[in-house]
């Protein structure tokens, strides 16, 4: 089947970036959105998945270059001036700077309620169009998962005909096919768009870089790892757990310890002399596993899920 790629850079590619917390599914269908444009289009490229926690929460990213076949394929890694940017939560455009890097005329698809202008705002968006779907409510009332709504979007305009991608989704998940596909089908039909021309309000942002480009001039002997740059000491996960942490009451705690046992990253909880004493903010994802797990002691629950105004305290 004939297919040309609806962008290109000056190095021939077609980026897409899917923005996501892990557990989410954006890098299975990223796996798909691949395999069907190098299997039925003839297309080339290259993958790449950053990995958040399959449990819960770790903000992750996926991206797919597509080329046509012959053109060189010599770059790895993740997109950082994507064509197509894939968000799967509004709320992490700004932490993230997702804005940064847009191409001209990039085309952005958001879970949101919210209108393509609204989302214009947040994305800074100079040029190019925004499409608004409510993937979370499609999700939940046809029994199928936030990734499969947001994948169809992306197929449709990327211009992949429905039919085979329908044909591909039925045959990735056999068990969910009738819930996928009524997925798939309402997602085409809710989605509201906005066009957006270049105006005098947003300029182009670069993307951000913590590190000037790496090759063998500049890496380190024996190709090491720095570990200044690659560390999650001090790290601010606040983005994962989107202001919601359990509220943690020591008085009803007897530092039993079976919330470690189910914790997806046991250092957002903090011990002292054996004894549990607190949440670390800034690494807790927010799962809410050990208010699951944690028993009724004669003053109750130590760990409880937070309110309103508890969150906002947070």
């Amino acid at each position: 089947m004939a297919y040309h790629l609806p962008f290109r850079d000056d190095l021939g590619f077609c980026n897409v970036f899917l923005s996501a917390l892990g557990g989410d599914g954006a890098n299975t269908a990223a796996k798909l959105l691949f395999k069907i444009g190098c299997s039925h289009f003839g297309l080339d490229g290259g993958y790449d998945a950053r990995y958040g926690s399959e449990k819960k929460g770790t903000a992750t990213d996926v991206s797919v270059r597509f080329c046509e076949v012959g053109t060189p394929v010599r770059q790895s890694g993740p997109t950082d001036r994507p064509h197509y940017l894939v968000v799967f939560h509004p709320d992490l455009i700004g932490p993230l700077e997702l804005y940064r890097g847009l191409q001209d005329g990039a085309v952005c698809i958001v879970n949101t309620v919210q209108t393509p202008a609204a989302m214009r705002e947040l994305l800074r968006l100079t040029h190019g169009r925004v499409i608004c779907v409510d993937a979370a409510r499609i999700a939940r009332e046809t029994r199928s998962r936030l990734n499969v709504p947001l994948l169809a979007v992306l197929c449709h305009l990327l211009q992949f005909p429905d039919d085979q991608v329908r044909e591909d989704v039925s045959a990735q998940w056999p068990r969910a096919a009738t819930q996928n596909l009524a997925a798939f089908d309402a997602a085409i039909g809710a989605s509201v768009a906005g066009e957006f021309e270049p105006d005098d309000r947003f300029a182009y942002m670069a993307p951000k870089t913590t590190r000037g480009p790496l090759g063998w001039r500049n890496m380190l002997n024996g190709g090491t790892i720095d570990a200044l740059t690659h560390s999650t000491r001090d790290r601010d996960n606040r983005v994962a757990a989107r202001g919601r942490v359990p509220h943690f009451d020591p008085a009803a705690c007897n530092s039993c310890g079976i919330c470690l046992t189910v914790c997806s990253d046991p250092g957002g909880l903090l011990w002292e002399d054996g004894k549990m004493v607190g949440i670390d903010e800034a690494f807790c994802k927010g799962c809410m596993r050990c208010v699951e797990v944690c028993p009724t002691t004669k003053r109750g629950h130590a760990l409880e899920t937070p309110t309103a105004s508890t969150s906002e305290g947070n």
